[in-house]
């Protein structure tokens, strides 16, 4: 005789909390349950941290590359959790941890040489697990406690534009990078006003691409990388993905206005790579370098001179970006001959010298609006978008000003 079968009350109900509706099923063992709360609970423990194991090891193998700033992440948030589960756990001298600590385990490990993987790999399943559901949600308050370490604030790196204008007699709060080396911009090559197309905005795409790249290996000036450095050939390739314009020999790229570049440079970021919030700290740090300095020191020029004055100049923090950049893409040779990539970055100099600071002025104040616009609102890429023609949602009557400025 077959058993009976299962009322519709003992299908819906959950297996682990026997309070709500099941609307799941697990893969691995196929109980039924209700949320994430139970899935994750300790009656349901020998299957989800297999789950997140297998999940972290998908992704760690996925991203091998990562920088010494997100080891050193990693290494001091584990090391807060253990000290915090053992203090939850009120774990004894006899504790079930087989006498080792993370300090033990991770005594002889070289993070500027070890894979993630392998740091992985020196975690107990329990702690990989409870990582994983931190890491889930990186905003939550326990995630930011962890992450509020004094080790981790004193590696950081700000970006030197940032950096004081006024040197200060005490000690920064911060450390800012210093300012990277200027280009020699020949004089012949400035002129009072641009000739040829305005390449405003793809200056300013190279901008966003050059805070990003900052920013996210936390060097400042980037031009203090040497080739035998891990993030050498990453801040290059970085650059070459978001602005290929500037590396492609061939192209002909003309940004007409900055919502062309908005939509352009964000749809070449890695999905997650970027967020709302993030690209507005971009937007904001491409306006601090476009904003002409509002006090320069004021130099007699000769007619004789070889190359142009940038160092007393307005545009200064313009020029000195796109200065890191050439340094970047140099070539590694003893003559130090130029590439492609550092010819088009000098012209970028000579057109920014030869640009008014009222027309930088008002591109500023555009990218300082749509900064405000992506920081205040959390605008998401599909806001550049009318109906899939590509043009940005502007207010009703609202007219670029930066069109006007020619």
């Amino acid at each position: 005789m077959s058993p009976p079968s299962a009322t519709f009350s003992d299908k819906s109900i959950c297996r682990l909390c026997g309070r709500q509706f099941a609307k799941y099923n697990c893969p691995t063992c196929n109980v039924a349950y209700c949320s994430l709360t139970c899935f994750r609970s300790e009656a349901h423990a020998q299957c989800s941290e297999t789950f997140y194991k297998k999940e972290v090891e998908t992704q760690i193998q996925s991203e091998p590359s990562k920088t010494l700033q997100e080891r050193m992440q990693m290494m001091e948030m584990l090391k807060k959790f253990e000290e915090e589960s053992e203090q939850d756990a009120g774990l004894d001298s006899d504790g079930e941890d087989d006498g080792e600590d993370l300090a033990r385990r991770f005594a002889d490990i070289d993070l500027d040489a070890t894979s993630v993987a392998d740091v992985w790999s020196k975690l107990t399943p329990a702690e990989q697990a409870e990582f994983v559901k931190i890491m889930e949600d990186p905003n939550s308050d326990h995630a930011r406690q962890l992450l509020a370490s004094e080790e981790l604030e004193n590696e950081r790196c700000e970006p030197w534009w940032h950096a004081p204008a006024v040197e200060s007699d005490g000690p920064l709060p911060r450390r800012y990078g210093s300012k990277p080396e200027l280009i020699p911009v020949p004089a012949v090559m400035v002129q009072p006003i641009p000739n040829g197309p305005l390449l405003h905005y793809n200056i300013c795409a190279v901008c966003i691409a050059y805070a990003f790249v900052t920013r996210h290996l936390s060097v400042s000036p980037l031009s203090s990388l040497l080739p035998e450095d891990i993030d050498f050939e990453e801040a290059k390739h970085l650059v070459s993905q978001l602005v290929p314009f500037l590396v492609d020999r061939k192209s002909t790229m003309l940004h007409p206005n900055l919502s062309s570049l908005v939509t352009d440079i964000w749809s070449r970021f890695k999905p997650g790579q970027v967020s709302s919030d993030l690209f507005a700290i971009l937007l904001k740090d491409t306006t601090h370098m476009v904003c002409p300095l509002p006090v320069t020191a004021v130099a007699l020029r000769s007619e004789s001179e070889e190359y142009f004055d940038v160092a007393s100049h307005p545009h200064l923090n313009l020029v000195l970006a796109l200065s890191d950049l050439t340094k970047l893409f140099q070539c590694p040779t003893t003559d130090a001959k130029k590439s492609h990539v550092t010819y088009k970055l000098l012209f970028y100099a000579a057109h920014i010298l030869s640009t008014p600071s009222d027309t930088l002025r008002v591109l500023a104040e555009e990218l300082a609006e749509r900064s405000a616009a992506y920081q205040t609102d959390r605008l998401e890429l599909e806001s550049e978008f009318q109906g899939g023609t590509g043009k940005y949602k502007r207010q009703e009557g609202r007219v670029p000003v930066i069109e006007e400025v020619h």
